[in-house]
Parts: C-alpha cells; structure tokens; sequence
C-alpha cells in the first residue's frame, strides 16, 4: 500500500514499516529484521532507548562511511521522523541524513557540491541520495526557517548537497543568512549559500559575501571565502584568497587549538576544504595562495604538536603545491614549488619518520632526504 494523498512525497509513516521485505534486505551484520525496532525506538521517551537504537543505526546502516541495501528503505521513514516536531533528537537525524549522502568526509564534495555523476553505478548510494532528497522540498527546506538556530542550520548543511532543488532552497537559505546567527551556524548557511548559488549559477549574493568577507568576524570571513569561490569562480577575488590563506595558517600554527571551537557543520576537516578550493583556482589567482603556503610550512616546526602530525601537515602542503605526477628534474619546477621543496629543507620534525621522504620520492621522483633533495635542487 503507498503512502495516503495527505502524506508529502518521499515520506512513510512508521505505521508502514511492517509492509518492508526488511528480512530480505542486508545491512552490515546481516538480514535487516530487526531494523523496524530500531526506528520505533528512536522516539522513545526513554533517552537510554533512543541511545542504543541510535547506536544500531549509526553501525548497521551506515557503518565507518559506508552504506547497504537496507539503508535507502530506511530512508522515508527517517524522514516521517524529522517532519515530526514530537520527535526527539531531530538535529541527530540531520546529521545521520547528511552522512548518508555524503559518506564519512563531505570535504570530498568541495569545492563544486555534490556531483551525482559520481555516484553512477553506484545503486545503493544512488538509491539513498534519490530517498533523501525526496524529502528535501517538503521536509528539510522547511526547516530552515526554524527558530532554534542549530536546526536551521543542520537543515541548511543537509539541502546543501541537492543542488536540484536549489531554486526552492536558496530564498530560505536567504531568509536564514539575514538572521542574527551564532558560530557556528552562520558560517554553515553561509557555505550552503555559496554551493547552491554557485551551482545554480546564481551570481545575486556575491555583495552579501564580499560584505561579510570585509566586516564578518575570522569563522564568518572564511565561510564567506569558500561561498565566494564556488560562485565567483574563476574570478574569485584576492580578499577571498587571502581569507583562505590566513586560516590555513592559523590552522597550521596551532591545529590542537583549533580544533577546540567549532566554525562550521561542514567537514571534519577545515583545511582539507581550503585545499581543495584553493587548488582550483585558475593560474593567474594562485600566487597569493602559494605564498602562504610557503609560510606556513616554515612555522610546522614551531607548533606543539606530535612529530606525526606535522609531517601530514607538510605532506598535505607539499601535495598541493607541487604538480600531478613525477618530476623530470629541478629544472622543471615553477618558482613557488622550488621556494616551497626549499622551505622543507629548514625542517627537522618533518622528515623525522620518513613519511613526507617517502611521498615525495613515489609519488614525484623527488629525492626523500634533506640532504639529496639539496643537491637535487643545486643542480643546474
């Protein structure tokens, strides 16, 4: 039986959970039976309840980034949840939504939004992306004009990847960037904002973001420096550029620090979305970009940090100033590249477990030592 005329497109009452072949279906562990259970305790009163459902959820449908059969079947039923304002933990059901569609790191899907060509062949991760969609319209954009903030939020972070939908979400991602937010759910419309427009070749808030870029405090100036590059590119203007570059360093200088306060929904990782948005800029837009990057691998070695940690951070740097493939010679390295090789060589933490050493010489032909990368670079 489908859903009644009255029940919006995508969503199905829990009451239908019994008319699902769940016992035909897999999850991680299995045949998917006792998934009913879990989306009827989900509204329990009891938060011990909720707890454990939440727990079978988080490790059978969607396990370490990775989704199954049974997932996309849940989906409509997710979705009655959140629709529901009875319903406890909604803003978990945003999130757990969003990790659905995007898999365990969303920075892969910057700077550009979520591209559902990717995911051709791909039945079961197609079938949740349709499923949840589905409800984007009638549940999720609603949402947006939610008064708790965080709710909005989330909301924002979720439609975000259907760019679809776009024309139906960016006026309440509008409505919602003119209140008065906190961090870090400004920083999160405003990047929603930016990958929507930006896809829908909307062009209309690029005053909003190069205001906020002048005048917004540090979490607001870098949200507003990645909209602007999704929507202004290939033009992304300097200011944006240089918003990207400082927080880079600052990420850089103190990573532990920085990780203490939150400044968007977004990724796990703020410098793998800086990476990646600034690696798409055009030639003539990366001088500003590179200078920095230069900088910042000079001050690796004063923060206090463990050896590990610097080392991903210079391999990470290193990996995206230097060129795809393997390097004929010193002779063939731009300018900022040979700066950015010659600033490793005033590391001694770096090198210290032979990881950056061993990226260099595999995956570039670049000598895997401080002392052999020196002579490579004095050769004529």
């Amino acid at each position: 039986m489908n859903p009644g005329p009255a029940t919006p497109p995508g969503i199905r009452p829990l009451d239908e959970l019994d008319q699902v072949p769940w016992a035909e279906l897999m999850h991680c562990y299995g045949p998917a039976a006792d998934v009913p259970a879990w989306l009827r305790d989900l509204t329990s009163r009891d938060e011990d309840v909720r707890t454990r459902a939440w727990g079978h959820m988080e490790c059978r449908l969607y396990h370490q980034g990775n989704i199954y059969e049974a997932t996309p079947h849940a989906v409509p039923f997710l979705l009655h949840l959140l629709a529901d304002e009875a319903t406890p933990g909604r803003k978990r059901l945003l999130w757990y939504l969003s990790a659905l569609v995007t898999g365990a790191d969303d920075s892969q899907w910057f700077p550009d939004g979520y591209d559902t060509a990717r995911i051709d062949g791909w039945p079961v991760e197609t079938a949740v992306y349709e499923a949840v969609g589905a409800g984007v319209p009638t549940v999720v954009v609603p949402l947006l004009d939610h008064d708790d903030p965080e709710t909005a939020a989330l909301a924002a972070m979720l439609a975000a990847w259907f760019p679809a939908h776009a024309p139906l979400t960016l006026p309440a991602l509008r409505r919602l960037c003119a209140r008065p937010l906190p961090r870090p759910q400004r920083a999160t419309a405003l990047i929603a904002l930016g990958l929507l427009a930006g896809a829908a070749g909307d062009r209309s808030d690029t005053t909003l973001l190069e205001r906020t870029l002048a005048d917004g405090d540090e979490p607001d100036r870098w949200a507003a420096a990645v909209a602007l590059a999704r929507i202004t590119a290939p033009d992304i203007p300097p200011s944006a550029i240089g918003a990207l570059t400082a927080e880079l360093g600052v990420i850089c200088t103190d990573p532990d620090e920085y990780k203490m306060t939150a400044r968007t929904h977004f990724c796990y990782s703020d410098a793998g979305v800086i990476l990646r948005t600034l690696d798409r800029l055009p030639q003539g837009r990366r001088k500003a970009a590179r200078d920095c990057l230069v900088r910042t691998l000079l001050r690796i070695e004063q923060q206090d940090s463990e050896p590990s940690e610097a080392e991903d951070w210079a391999t990470t740097l290193a990996c995206f100033a230097l060129p795809t493939g393997q390097v004929s010679g010193a002779a063939a390295l731009t300018p900022f590249q040979r700066a950015v090789l010659q600033a490793l060589l005033g590391g001694d933490i770096i090198w210290a477990s032979g990881e950056l050493g061993l990226f260099l010489s595999t995956e570039h032909a670049i000598p895997d030592t401080p002392d052999a990368l020196e002579a490579w670079l004095s050769r004529p």
